[in-house]
């Protein structure tokens, strides 16, 4: 069963972590990994600052001022500069600087021990006709770390005006953190054999701060695609912080295993899932959006959570931890249905202070025990009769067993001791061409578990009216 044209948000008691995550500012304690030490935040309080790249790095504050896809700055990424080219494997460190314009030609692999440097400002286009694609190999390391009004770019090499979605590759990370499958398995989306996985949690693929990455995306074949920003087995020593995908061919955001942490991150009309996790994905998130406008695939979600397609019950199993999220759907009817959140294939999970809106189905337990799923104190906020369930045949009774088992989502949800309620979250308009997913005043929510901003007390990724952490040049909603 599912839960149908409902908006949901999720506010979980805290839960112990398996690991503790990089300090924050005065007010915030955000997920993040720590390297061996470094720098601290370069942005903090209201803006929302990029994370220090070591021990005792701080994350911004999730606070910030009203929405807007961009802001005053003397970083201009609509006019090339100087063309270079980046191809070939990267054996030695290199650094893109922001003097120039780089074209990406075809899989650039940053190999073990190189670390791939990239200066704020930096516009880096893919090759269509060669699908530019950047992959950082095991042992390899990304640096790009931009400023809120600084950003590095990713965009197509077509002209402005005529992009789309799959016009070049995308990023791949691979880490030696665990996963469940056998051996080293090779990362989806690309025809030569990429490794990832190993015994080291705490691994470090580098860092992204204040990144954009638009009209990505490369399909191989059904289940074999390059995503926005793609993570195999990346460790919790990886700094993941306000990332923004738009337009990719697939998914936004996918997690093969590995224990990394995100914090700000933005789907913007992905192809397919915003975010997706699976083969024993243990990682922390906590300030998500996504928005969906024209999905590409036969069954675009918000989340996407499996363990494992062939053994769900293979360890290590996928146990994510996310917190305070607002994924807005399509809002329509489409011809395939959506789901604000779908559980299959062994997954277990936690999810807190969450909010689900405009999805064709809000929840779908698929082949996963009820138990799996920790979703407690939770708010549900109907757009049309409040928690109307119906089965996959779209009947008001249960007939697809062999789909859940017969599991009833609403007597789960309503089960005592859960703190279901009902209100509506006055979001000011999270489908406007320029997103406002804010409540117009804070919803309640439960405390964060420790190692992530335990001060986000709130449902959804944002508190209020006046919190928005997406501002700046690294957002634009309309980039073609």
């Amino acid at each position: 069963m599912r839960f149908s044209n409902v908006f949901f948000a999720a506010a979980l008691a805290a839960l112990p972590l398996m690991a503790a995550a990089c300090g924050s500012d005065s007010s915030s304690d955000s997920p993040g990994g720590s390297g061996s030490g470094g720098s601290g935040a370069t942005g903090g309080g209201n803006t929302g600052g990029a994370s220090g790249s070591g021990t005792g790095g701080q994350a911004g504050g999730s606070t910030g001022g009203a929405a807007g896809s961009g802001g005053g700055t003397s970083c201009d990424l609509t006019t090339d500069k100087t063309e270079a080219i980046l191809e070939g494997d990267l054996n030695a460190d290199m650094t893109l600087t922001a003097d120039k314009t780089w074209l990406l030609k075809g899989t650039v692999r940053v190999n073990d021990g190189a670390t791939l440097k990239i200066e704020p400002c930096t516009k880096i286009k893919g090759d269509k006709a060669s699908l530019g694609t950047i992959v950082v190999e095991r042992g390899g390391k990304i640096d790009a770390v931009g400023t809120k009004d600084e950003p590095i770019l990713f965009t197509s090499a077509l002209p402005a005006g005529s992009r789309s979605a799959g016009d070049w590759g995308g990023i791949i990370l691979l880490g030696k953190a665990p996963n469940n499958e056998a051996d080293f398995p090779s990362i989806e989306g690309l025809t030569t054999n990429e490794a990832y996985g190993g015994t080291e949690p705490a691994d470090s693929s580098g860092k992204m701060s204040y990144v954009r990455i638009e009209y990505s995306g490369v399909e191989i074949g059904d289940g074999n695609e390059i995503n926005g920003l793609t993570f195999g087995s990346v460790g919790s020593g990886t700094q993941i912080d306000h990332i923004m995908v738009s337009n990719t061919l697939d998914d936004c955001f996918e997690f093969f295993g590995g224990t990394v942490s995100a914090t700000y991150l933005v789907c913007n009309n992905g192809g397919d899932d915003m975010f997706d996790g699976d083969q024993g994905f243990q990682g922390k998130l906590q300030f998500i959006f996504g928005i969906q406008r024209t999905p590409i695939s036969d069954d675009p979600n918000g989340f996407e959570m499996d363990n494992d397609k062939t053994n769900p019950t293979v360890a290590p199993v996928s146990n994510p931890t996310i917190y305070n999220a607002t994924l807005c759907g399509v809002n329509k009817d489409i011809p395939n249905q959506q789901y604000g959140a779908v559980f299959r294939r062994g997954f277990t999970g936690t999810f807190g202070n969450v909010i689900l809106t405009g999805f064709e189905g809000g929840v779908d337990f698929r082949d996963v025990p009820p138990t799996s799923v920790d979703m407690m104190s939770s708010v549900f906020f109907g757009n049309s009769p409040a928690n109307v369930a119906y089965a996959e045949d779209g009947s008001n009774t249960d007939t697809q067993a062999d789909d859940d088992g017969a599991f009833d989502e609403i007597a789960w949800f309503n089960t005592a001791g859960k703190n279901n309620s009902e209100t509506d979250p006055a979001l000011s308009d999270c489908f406007a061409a320029i997103p406002k997913p804010q409540p117009a005043t804070e919803i309640a929510g439960a405390t964060p578990p420790a190692g992530f901003d335990t001060s986000a007390t709130y449902v959804g990724a944002f508190k209020d009216a006046n919190d928005d952490w997406m501002t700046g040049a690294w957002i634009d909603w309309a980039p073609n």
